[in-house]
């Protein structure tokens, strides 16, 4: 794989406005990236900016002020993940910022409102990392399951989590393969639901969650796993595909970065091998047949990476469903990123109401 392959051509590549912004990454700091002249600059930029919200946490919680400091140690872990976000083509450098966002969010943990509980369980040869955070309120509550994509992971949700909180809803988000902390031991792989299966059978039987009310979000990459996890595990009581594809025909019309990205977390060096395992492995026409619960896919019509035929796919397999909606929206980009506080709130809506059923 050549490095044209892995390497964004410019600091526009990875700079996603609404993404950005409704993660949580500051404007001052987002406005400071987009003045960035050379793509050099970018992980250095957010591993000085993590630097300084890091110290700022530290010290604050030495003080005494537990919820500044956790604030400022999570915004150091956003910005150690926007730092190394799609930073294949130096994989000593981004895979030390993923251990720093791993670090930064850990130490937050416990001093965010609501606090992050992580646990950590055991599969096969692996371990899957995960954060419960729960409601005000006596339990116990319905949960949401939220999965990360190519470059989202669990760290990155802390706002969404916040929308499904205020909602009711307690909220569990996990590295699966590929992901991540998972990363460095599973890498990214079609048999995804087996993961989120091994999260229910830890997460169910906890007195906090109501293992009868626990639905799926996944967002990018994440929505096709979302689906699929739903159709293969009916202990999902409802899913929402946060943009999401059928099958990886599309391939070649991604942007070069983000092809070489899905060959990198599957482990490939070889585009043309990458290309073979993700095309003869990702299918969700296989299972989509078998998904019965509420299901809401959010596609943006303006989607670089999976256009319209892949919400086309979709359709067709879900003409079964007739809990199934699907909103394209006509000016919406990848994931509707650049409409964050409009299909965010909605999708936080939509599980709190299948959920409160």
């Amino acid at each position: 794989m050549s490095a044209d392959d892995l390497v964004p051509q410019k600091v526009e590549a990875i700079l996603n406005p609404g993404r950005m912004l409704s993660d949580g990454i500051p404007y001052p700091d987002f406005a400071a990236a987009r003045a960035l002249d050379d793509l050099a600059e970018w992980l250095p930029f957010w591993a000085d900016t993590a630097g300084r919200y890091e110290a700022l946490g530290r010290e604050a919680i030495e003080a005494g002020d537990r919820v500044s400091g956790g604030e400022w140690l999570w915004h150091a872990s956003l910005s150690w993940h926007y730092g190394q976000l799609m930073w294949f083509h130096e994989p000593e450098r981004r895979e030390h910022g993923q251990h720093k966002k791993v670090e930064m969010y850990k130490l937050a943990a416990p001093h965010l409102v609501a606090p992050a509980e992580r646990v950590e369980i055991e599969f096969e040869s692996t371990v899957i990392p995960g954060y419960l955070r729960l409601p005000a309120g006596p339990g116990p509550h319905p949960c949401a399951v939220l999965i990360g994509g190519l470059e989202s992971t669990k760290e990155e949700s802390y706002h969404f989590e916040a929308l499904c909180h205020r909602r009711g809803l307690a909220t569990f988000a996990f590295d699966g393969p590929g992901q991540g902390e998972m990363y460095f031991d599973v890498k990214l792989c079609a048999d995804f639901h087996r993961y989120t299966s091994a999260v229910l059978d830890a997460i169910a039987p906890r007195p906090e969650v109501d293992s009868d009310r626990i639905g799926v979000l996944g967002r990018s990459l994440g929505g096709y796993y979302a689906m699929q996890s739903a159709a293969l595990d009916k202990r999902l009581k409802s899913c929402v595909a946060w943009g999401g594809f059928s099958d990886m025909s599309d391939f070649d019309g991604m942007p070069p970065h983000t092809r070489g990205g899905f060959v990198y977390v599957s482990g490939f060096e070889d585009l043309d091998e990458g290309r073979a395992y993700l095309q003869e492995t990702f299918d969700l026409s296989q299972s989509i047949g078998d998904l019965r619960c509420p299901t809401l896919l959010i596609q943006g019509f303006h989607d670089p990476i999976f256009p319209p035929h892949q919400t086309d796919l979709l359709r067709a397999g879900l003409a079964h469903n007739p809990l199934a909606e699907i909103v394209v929206e006509l000016d919406g980009d990848h994931c509707c990123h650049n409409m964050g506080p409009v299909v965010r709130p909605r999708m936080a809506d939509y599980l709190a109401r299948n959920l409160r059923e």
